[in-house]
């Protein structure tokens, strides 16, 4: 809309100062980038409904693969000067058929919202345990939370709840966390209050 905008309105000569249309020509490029990573991000997301996927799937150490990743997040989370509370509890070492790059990104979409809707010395705590078969993984933080009309559909692609929409973003990345975890055949759940912080739960 901004870039049929801002064309139409050259075009129209609605705009006609050179300075005007410099600043709408820079508009137009930041718009299209913007388009062309939306684009980017939908064909990755399409590809991940491939059935290709879980056939490819390689079985693989989830506990080795989950205490690496607390561990580097623990590690990002200082610089972006969060406190970061790690609790990792396994008992032996589990093996499940995951694909780990899309796992990866998994966690990194989930810990990324977690440093972006906190603040300086907010404490965002990871853990990880085994409970009734199950493979438990955590992510909870102390930052703005989410507005409970708002949790019934922050996995649905492009919705951007009412606390995010002061933060850039398209509103996918929870819906390619969502798609990754079905992908899998695990689960995944939302704790929030407004305020109070938010916690991702996912039972592998």
């Amino acid at each position: 809309a901004v870039i049929k905008g801002y064309t139409e309105a050259i075009s129209d000569g609605v705009i006609n100062s050179k300075e005007e249309i410099y600043n709408s020509m820079e508009l137009i490029s930041e718009k299209t980038n913007q388009l062309e990573n939306m684009i980017d991000e939908l064909i990755n997301f399409t590809k991940m409904n491939s059935v290709e996927i879980r056939q490819s799937m390689k079985t693989q150490s989830i506990t080795q693969f989950i205490s690496e990743i607390i561990n580097e997040e623990k590690t990002t989370g200082g610089v972006f000067k969060r406190n970061i509370i790690t609790d990792i509890n396994f008992d032996r070492e589990v093996l499940v058929p995951f694909d780990k790059l899309l796992v990866r990104r998994l966690f990194e979409n989930l810990f990324n919202n977690a440093l972006r809707y906190t603040k300086d010395n907010d404490t965002i705590t990871l853990s990880s345990y085994i409970e009734d078969n199950c493979l438990i993984y955590k992510i909870s933080d102390t930052g703005i939370g989410i507005e409970e009309k708002d949790l019934n559909n922050i996995f649905n692609m492009f919705y951007r709840g009412t606390n995010s929409r002061r933060e850039e973003g398209m509103g996918i990345g929870l819906s390619v966390v969502q798609n990754i975890i079905e992908t899998h055949g695990w689960k995944i759940k939302v704790d929030s209050q407004k305020g109070q912080g938010s916690t991702f739960t996912i039972t592998i």
